[in-house]
């Protein structure tokens, strides 16, 4: 198991791995239709500025678990993967504290749609992660978890 960062990659292995990268994540369009768009003319950028990455571990050529993640205004786990061949051993724990390292912060803003919070119950409790709030901004409800307090209007 070996550990990449993106923004350290360059040339053909770069662009073959954002390629791999993108088709692992594929299934975020059931969630957001426009995750190609988001994935090419946001999260790609990012990386360029230097405001996010995308931290990855291998096994051979395939990937075990990747996080996505935003680091200029709020530091925030955009995407969170482990490869189903890989669950239940471990590989969350470390892209996880990999993340946090990365972020500087074991607390960092991340949303979960709620058909899906069973599958993240036991990393939620194990960082006591908090619920700040639910939004159905997108294209079902989502909850919210460690960002800031904020006042509505």
């Amino acid at each position: 198991m070996e550990k990449y960062v993106l923004s350290q990659m360059t040339g053909k292995n770069f662009s073959k791995t954002v390629a791999a990268i993108y088709l692992q994540t594929t299934y975020n369009q059931d969630q957001y239709p426009e995750y190609l768009k988001w994935f090419y003319t946001v999260n790609l950028p990012r990386i360029f500025k230097k405001e996010g990455d995308i931290i990855f571990y291998l096994d051979g050529l395939e990937i075990v678990s990747l996080a996505t993640l935003k680091n200029k205004d709020e530091k925030k786990i955009c995407t969170l993967l482990v490869n189903e061949d890989y669950r239940k051993k471990g590989y969350s724990k470390q892209i996880l504290e990999d993340s946090f390292e990365y972020l500087q912060t074991d607390t960092p803003l991340i949303t979960i749609p709620t058909k899906r919070l069973d599958e993240f119950n036991k990393i939620i409790e194990a960082y006591n992660w908090k619920e700040t709030d639910r939004t159905d901004e997108y294209y079902s409800e989502e909850v919210i978890f460690n960002a800031p307090k904020v006042l509505r209007k």
